[in-house]
């Protein structure tokens, strides 16, 4: 029986091999094109650079390897002959090959470096956005919530040398808002120490959300038809990109169930291996283009959402159109949205050897 993990490294086999299919009809396409073109060698030896860098990006490096090393293979059959008509080596192939397979490397490995550094970068400004949620915490649980615990012993006794009378009932009165308040104080410390999702499934995430949005529904309008569709295998987040996605997707349907009058709603999450998406939709009277671009004065959902996106290095699209409802999207990249998997080897026919060894 395959395991999550097996079924993670079966999905990124797939990914490099589609990549990799895809560089291989770059190289082809520009092979034909070059030979019925009669390009230099020197042309198209860029042409197949930029098949390299292209791959490098949204693959890794051994896909990458295997298409410079193709793409070698194909400048050699096809434009730069391996000897000379007087039967000698060709000095300019091995030349071209050596400098072809350096150039190659050296960008691919550039890029990986690259994107390892924006990784770490994202991860960083995660830990320390936690690390601040939790001093803010402890500071407001310190200082302001013991000193209006106080204030609230201080008024307690005050109500108990009250004889009975107006004045008695309008001071517990505003002890009772007191003790709400309190209790408020209590939950946002909470929701400051932790994540505001019990659940790491974005899915069940949104689905209590919709029932929270038809509980407040007040207006005896009919509430419209929710339904929530994933796609792979979920996935753990970190716990402030968890929560920075669940604040924007509850913005998103917060939206299309309060003011889009839609009549149906669909949410979609897809765990790729490369890219975490989370696309919300209705059928509703859609945005006007202003407000989509400046939004609403005095209203900062929009904004708050495209901020948020920019803070988690995500890209948020919102698409509308008066009488065609609105379309959210929210694209993560999966290096930044998945958390490490404890002990998670590279090599994984390693890792089961290492297991099975113990």
């Amino acid at each position: 029986m395959s395991t999550p993990l097996d079924k993670r490294w079966i999905a990124t086999l797939r990914q490099a091999a589609l990549q990799c299919l895809l560089g291989l009809i770059g190289l082809a396409l520009i092979t034909f094109a070059a030979i019925k073109l009669h390009l230099q060698p020197g042309s198209i030896s860029l042409l197949y650079l930029i098949v390299v860098v292209f791959v490098s990006l949204r693959a890794g490096f051994v896909t990458s390897v295997a298409v410079s090393l193709i793409a070698v293979f194909c400048l050699n059959q096809f434009f730069l002959p391996l000897r000379t008509s007087l039967g000698t080596r060709n000095p300019l192939d091995i030349v071209a090959t050596v400098a072809f397979l350096t150039t190659a490397w050296v960008i691919t490995a550039m890029v990986a470096r690259v994107r390892k550094l924006t990784e770490a970068q994202l991860t960083l400004r995660f830990e320390e956005r936690l690390s601040e949620r939790a001093r803010i915490a402890r500071e407001l649980h310190d200082t302001l919530l013991q000193s209006f615990q106080g204030l609230m012993l201080h008024f307690q006794t005050v109500d108990d040398l009250l004889p009975p009378g107006k004045a008695k009932d309008t001071l517990e009165k505003a002890l009772n808002r007191a003790d709400q308040a309190l209790v408020e104080g209590r939950v946002a410390i909470q929701n400051l120490r932790s994540s505001t999702t019990i659940t790491n499934e974005l899915a069940q995430a949104m689905t209590a959300l919709c029932e929270e949005f038809e509980g407040d529904n007040d207006t005896g309008k009919d509430c419209a038809e929710f339904k929530v569709a994933m796609e792979g295998i979920p996935r753990d987040l970190h716990p402030i990109l968890r929560d920075d996605i669940y604040r924007i997707a509850r913005e998103a349907l917060r939206n299309a169930f309060t003011h889009a009058n839609a009549k149906n709603i669909e949410a979609e999450i897809m765990y790729g291996e490369r890219l975490l998406r989370v696309r919300v939709r209705d059928d509703g009277k859609g945005i006007d283009p202003a407000l989509l671009s400046a939004g609403r004065d005095g209203h900062w959902g929009l904004q708050g959402m495209r901020e948020r996106a920019e803070q988690i290095g995500a890209q948020l699209d919102i698409w509308s159109e008066a009488g065609a409802g609105t379309e959210v999207e929210l694209r993560i990249p999966g290096s930044v949205a998945y958390t490490a998997s404890a002990g998670r080897s590279r090599f994984p026919l390693f890792g089961k050897r290492k297991e099975a060894s113990e």
